[in-house]
């Protein structure tokens, strides 16, 4: 096959764009896609390694065909736009499992397209997506206030196109640090982390994305999650990313200096409140233990007759 045919024939075949996704269990996950011009008659979503015959999801004549689905996806598959609108054969797969990892081909058969006849029937490959599914990240750390700590993240393959770090009991639209389009965006980062955070690494070579928070306080204790937008990854409007954490940090911030010699989180209070009710149920205990010292003695008083020469109220008062 000389050059020139074999560049003819790229342009005349349709492309198969390939993509990767990382997810963790349990997330959902848009497997996007966009078919050509033409009347869209059946949609195709499998994976090479299911029997012939076998679908992630097939969508015929304007609905979804559950008979040539394979088991696993029964009920958490569907289509983005069940009408496809505007080319759109996304799929949604809901709740992932390790099994789903794998490669998910989308086929569309067009009809009336301006492709020969005998394409008009084939199913044409449009979009190859790699899905790699992970168990996720939890992390337990400990610092002291003052304190600068690295926060620990790695990115998956893939080109990354922004960072976020934040922490759910933020409001909507504030995060701890944005980093995109090669900077850090203070748009919708909260005041109390301004000057204090940065990326280990700018440049996110070798796909680290870590953090470094500086001088830690006893407010800095919390959840952090790490979230990261790779190829074609879309981002809010808001400015926090639309994507599942890969990593999260549980971050403690011990005072070993504090008075009553722990401070973890602002619970030195309720260290304190459990340390006085303790001692009031000790007092009570204690005079309770007296008090009834005393009972003791008077009843063993009272049950020896007093002398002949003394009166009862000399000797019940002696």
């Amino acid at each position: 096959m000389d050059l020139f045919t074999l560049l003819a024939l790229m342009f005349l075949l349709p492309a198969a764009a390939a993509e990767e996704i990382v997810k963790f269990v349990g997330d959902d996950v848009i497997l996007r896609c966009e078919a050509g011009d033409g009347f869209i008659r059946a949609v195709e979503w499998t994976r090479p390694d299911l029997k012939e015959g076998e679908y992630a999801l097939f969508y015929r004549d304007g609905r979804s065909i559950p008979t040539e689905q394979h088991e696993s996806f029964r009920d958490r598959v569907q289509l983005v736009d069940r009408q496809p609108q505007d080319r759109n054969v996304s799929l949604i797969l809901k709740n992932v499992t390790n099994n789903d990892a794998g490669t998910y081909e989308c086929r569309v058969y067009l009809g009336g397209s301006r492709r020969k006849k005998r394409a008009a029937f084939k199913g044409e490959l449009f979009q190859t997506i790699g899905l790699t599914v992970k168990d996720r990240e939890t992390v337990n750390l400990t610092v002291s206030p003052g304190d600068n700590v690295t926060l620990r993240c790695e990115a998956g393959d893939g080109v990354i196109k922004a960072v976020e770090w934040t922490r759910p009991d933020l409001k909507k639209g504030e995060c701890v640090l944005l980093y995109t389009d090669g900077h850090t965006d203070l748009t919708y980062q909260h005041e109390s982390f301004r000057d204090r955070v940065q990326l280990v690494d700018r440049q996110l070579q070798d796909r680290d994305v870590s953090l470094i928070l500086k001088n830690v306080t006893t407010n800095d204790a919390g959840t952090y999650e790490c979230r990261v937008a790779l190829g074609a990854s879309r981002r809010k409007k808001r400015g926090v990313l639309d994507e599942e954490p890969i990593r999260v940090i549980h971050l403690k911030v011990i005072d070993r200096d504090s008075p009553d010699g722990i401070h973890i989180n602002g619970w030195s209070r309720k260290v304190g409140v459990g340390l006085g009710v303790a001692a009031g149920v000790a007092a009570g205990v204690l005079v309770s233990g007296i008090g009834y010292l005393i009972w003791k003695h008077n009843q063993a008083k009272a049950e020896r007759f007093p002398p002949e020469d003394v009166t009862f109220e000399e000797w019940w008062s002696a």
